[in-house]
């Protein structure tokens, strides 16, 4: 019952991302890529996504609700999202992304702490890079700014 509960809410959530994305105004001009094109590839992707667990749910019946939600991850979960965002700007991103990533991962039942922050260092800073120096999208420089 749960497995289709969550996949229907992200069903939802996929149809108020696509609404949203079709009512931002498309620019006159030449820009390959308007600014609708990527929450309406967010938005698909969560609508994707959304349908395959609602058929899985369905077609698995009610018997298979088997393995229970483990709440306490799930809130330790919301808890750690809800710290990364209270800490995103004045920590800075590859920052906050790499204790985020780390947390993430001891909740999820990692206990390698050394080799998940150098994971979550890597991509913190290859996504920052790619953003913040690539494609211009400034992200939260925080505490250690980067002299590269």
């Amino acid at each position: 019952m749960t497995q289709r509960i969550v996949s229907a809410g992200f069903l939802l959530a996929a149809v108020v991302v696509l609404v949203q994305a079709f009512a931002i105004p498309q620019s006159e001009g030449y820009q390959a890529v308007g600014p609708r094109a990527f929450p309406l590839l967010v938005g698909g992707g969560l609508a994707v996504v959304a349908v395959v667990g609602v058929v899985q749910a369905f077609r698995a019946g009610p018997r298979a609700a088997e393995e229970e939600t483990h709440w306490p991850s799930v809130l330790m979960l919301v808890a750690a999202l809800a710290g990364y965002a209270a800490v995103l700007v004045p920590a800075g991103y590859w920052q906050a992304t790499t204790v985020f990533f780390a947390v993430v991962a001891r909740v999820l039942g990692s206990r390698k702490l050394l080799r998940d922050a150098l994971v979550g260092l890597v991509l913190a800073l290859a996504t920052y890079f790619l953003f913040d120096r690539l494609l211009g999208v400034t992200l939260p420089p925080g505490l250690v700014r980067l002299a590269i």
